[in-house]
């Protein structure tokens, strides 16, 4: 039963793995695509202006980099049952403040709503997983003899 706990775990976080990977083989359209929902406040332009210049890379370049390193790393926290319980918070987290930006169906009308209502759908329910193994933590399923038992 150890197997398939693992297995769910995997098939579980593989979207954030598989999301983190993409966002890495292509920074620059992930990029375009923060810019596109997220601008930088006034009292930080000169900020981001200094990072950009240190980096070589925009900030939107950067925060790409990041997320995709966040959504890489806290999933193979929970694959490996390693901070379950924080890496499921900041995924969490991560998955709102993207639904939130990304998914602006207030703001579109016809099919684009209608799709963008589907993929919230979709991240609430994701979220609502997460939510439940910030719950349980790091429990996994024990076998006590021919009894079925649960352990933490």
């Amino acid at each position: 039963m150890h197997i398939v706990y693992l297995l769910g775990r995997i098939a579980f976080v593989s979207t954030f793995l598989a999301s983190g990977l993409f966002k890495l083989l292509d920074i620059a359209a992930t990029a375009s695509l923060i810019e596109a929902k997220i601008s930088i406040p006034e009292p930080a332009a000169p900020l981001a202006a200094n990072i950009t210049a240190y980096t070589g890379l925009t900030i939107f370049q950067l925060l790409a980099i990041v997320l995709a390193i966040i959504e890489i790393v806290f999933a193979l926290f929970i694959v490996f049952n390693i901070a379950t319980r924080f890496s499921a918070l900041v995924l969490a987290a991560v998955m709102a403040v993207g639904t939130y930006y990304a998914h602006d169906f207030w703001n579109m009308a016809g099919e684009a709503r209608a799709m963008n209502i589907d993929a919230l759908i979709k991240n609430v329910a994701i979220i609502g997983g997460l939510l439940m193994m910030m719950a349980t933590g790091p429990w996994r399923p024990a076998f006590e003899g021919d009894d079925y038992a649960f352990s933490r």
